[in-house]
């Protein structure tokens, strides 16, 4: 099969397009020929050897994708050969085919296409693990998202007015306002031309952010624990400005606030019955039409470094997909 290959941690183009052999499932797996796959910063950091898990070379990139089971090991019961499923792990989504423990397996119904199966987990889940599980966003709330145009932060948006939130959204680039307005947000923020933290307390009669999830770290980050209302909650969830912030715990005491970290891989691996049980209930959401799937853009398997270096650009609204033909 064809497949992305990582040899080496370093830049993005250290990766190349090769023939590999097909995988063969062991028995607790599941074989997928794959039809679509999702791009992610997780997986633009793991080639470079920047993210918190390094998997052993060589090895295939990709976290999510969705597709057909065409085998299945001995012990598995809860796939069978012809069900449509999404997949999520740390790596091996950009090939024709993986196989892929059991649990990592969501069988689709017919409601959900493959674009929408292999882009809503790496969106909507941690989204939906930090405003419901971690930080219990409640009715009439103001929340607040970083990094509001991509695909955790339109996911957001979503979820929060769905829990009857009002939402403020972030960005860096005056041309994703419109987006994030459309999505839901009742007022965005452009943290390059507005003043993020007097906009923020403006917005909210000086009290502040009653949750706040951000994804961008560094300065942002530093803004963020300055306009937190008391008890508020803070979530972080990701370092795309590429610095990782450090936190004066007397900002946490004065204002009776907490800091959630929220990171996805760890919790779907060591809780799998919750993460079964919170699939189950954005399966839900999915066939109520709560969760629509924005795609940005499109690419062929053999073109993964040009679509992460744009998602790198942060010039894209919503998911990348790879599509195997």
């Amino acid at each position: 099969m064809k497949a992305i290959v990582c040899k080496e941690f370093g830049p993005l183009e250290n990766v190349g397009y090769i023939d590999i052999p097909d995988p063969v499932p062991g028995p607790k797996q599941v074989l997928v020929k794959i039809r679509v796959s999702s791009v992610g910063f997780m997986d633009t950091l793991m080639i470079e050897g920047r993210y918190q898990l390094k998997p052993p070379l060589p090895y295939i990139p990709g976290a999510c994708g969705a597709g057909d089971v065409v085998a299945i090991g001995s012990e598995v019961t809860s796939v069978k050969v012809g069900d449509r499923v999404s997949f999520l792990n740390y790596y091996g989504a950009f090939a024709e085919m993986i196989a892929t423990d059991e649990h990592t397996c969501v069988v689709l119904p017919d409601h959900m296409d493959y674009e929408q199966a292999a882009t809503y987990r790496l969106s909507y889940s941690p989204a939906y693990l930090a405003l419901k599980y971690r930080a219990n966003l409640k009715p009439g709330e103001t929340f607040v998202i970083t990094g509001a145009s991509g695909g955790v932060g339109l996911a957001a948006i979503r979820l929060a007015k769905n829990m009857g939130a009002r939402v403020i959204g972030v960005i860096g680039r005056e041309e994703k306002r419109d987006i994030v307005r459309e999505t839901g947000a009742d007022e965005v923020i452009n943290y390059n031309t507005q003043d993020l933290r007097e906009t923020i307390l403006a917005l909210t009669n000086g009290r502040g952010a009653d949750v706040i999830l951000d994804v961008v770290g560094g300065d942002v980050f530093d803004t963020c624990m300055r306009c937190v209302a008391r008890l508020g909650r803070v979530i972080v969830m990701g370092f795309t400005s590429g610095r990782i912030s450090e936190v004066k715990v007397n900002r946490l005491l004065l204002k009776n606030c907490s800091i959630h970290g929220v990171w996805l891989g760890d919790w779907m691996t060591n809780d799998i019955e919750g993460f079964r049980r919170m699939n189950g209930e954005l399966l839900e959401l999915a066939a109520q039409g709560k969760i629509p799937t924005l795609i940005s853009e499109r690419f062929a398997l053999q073109d993964v470094v040009k679509a992460m270096r744009l998602l790198l650009s942060r010039e894209t609204v919503g998911k990348i997909v790879i599509q195997n033909t």
